[in-house]
């Protein structure tokens, strides 16, 4: 394995993106191989600026108020407690008594409404946590081997761009953003940027895309390359692997 082949398998390794063969091979080389583990050493700092572009998010106020309406106590009735010699003459089985119960049913019941709260909170959860889970991350490298943005792809279409580190935008120019949904055909544009911000970009009628396809990012004019083709430098690019 050469020292490439190393350094993509460590930042892979750190993005969580390895499966496979190729996870095991990244997990025996950081049990025994001080240089490799001196290279996912090197991604995790890298890659502690995108961390640091994900804001925390705090539960909405309307959201701990539905909780909190699904947990007030209610009042129970409580029956009164037959005497003893009732007890023995008229006494029903447990069973009976349960089903009888209009205390027991009205618990049982609060019961049922709290779970059905539970799980449709906890179900818009999850449908929107999955809205959410990129399903293709690619890291675009620089000329000089560094990380300089990060692209995710999500089910709905949308792509975004994140921006790494200190990266600037030439003054009266723009990035624009390229994929190549077929390897062998050209460039095809996803979008321009004009700001050095986590953007999302128009993927427009572009087939959905798969592992392994490229990204670049080129310096173009203000308004975008006025030729549909890149015309500036390429100081990025990368490939999209399979988001875990």
């Amino acid at each position: 394995m050469t020292r490439d082949d190393q350094d993509r398998l460590a930042a892979e390794h750190v993005l969580g993106l390895l499966e496979g063969e190729e996870r095991g091979v990244a997990e025996r080389l950081l049990a025994s191989d001080e240089s490799f583990q001196a290279l996912v050493q090197q991604w995790r700092t890298r890659f502690a600026e995108w961390d640091n572009t994900a804001a925390d998010v705090a539960p909405s106020d309307a959201l701990w108020r539905r909780i909190e309406t699904g947990l007030e106590p209610q009042p129970v009735a409580t029956a009164a407690r037959p005497v003893a010699s009732e007890r023995r003459v008229t006494s029903p089985s447990l069973v009976q008594g349960l089903w009888n119960s209009l205390s027991f049913w009205r618990s049982f019941g609060m019961a049922g409404a709290l779970a059905a709260l539970l799980l449709a909170l906890g179900v818009g959860y999850f449908a929107d946590k999955a809205t959410r889970q990129p399903m293709l991350v690619a890291v675009l490298m620089s000329e000089t081997n560094q990380p300089g943005a990060v692209l995710r792809t999500f089910a709905d279409g949308r792509l975004e761009l994140t921006p790494l580190g200190d990266m600037e935008i030439p003054h009266n120019h723009s990035i624009q953003v390229w994929t190549f949904p077929d390897p062998n055909g050209a460039p095809v544009s996803v979008g321009v940027v004009q700001t050095a911000r986590t953007v999302l970009l128009d993927p427009r009628n572009l087939p959905q895309p798969h592992s392994n396809q490229l990204f670049a990012i080129s310096v173009e004019p203000l308004a975008g390359s006025p030729t549909g083709q890149p015309t500036g430098p390429v100081v990025m690019k990368g490939t999209a692997s399979t988001a875990l």
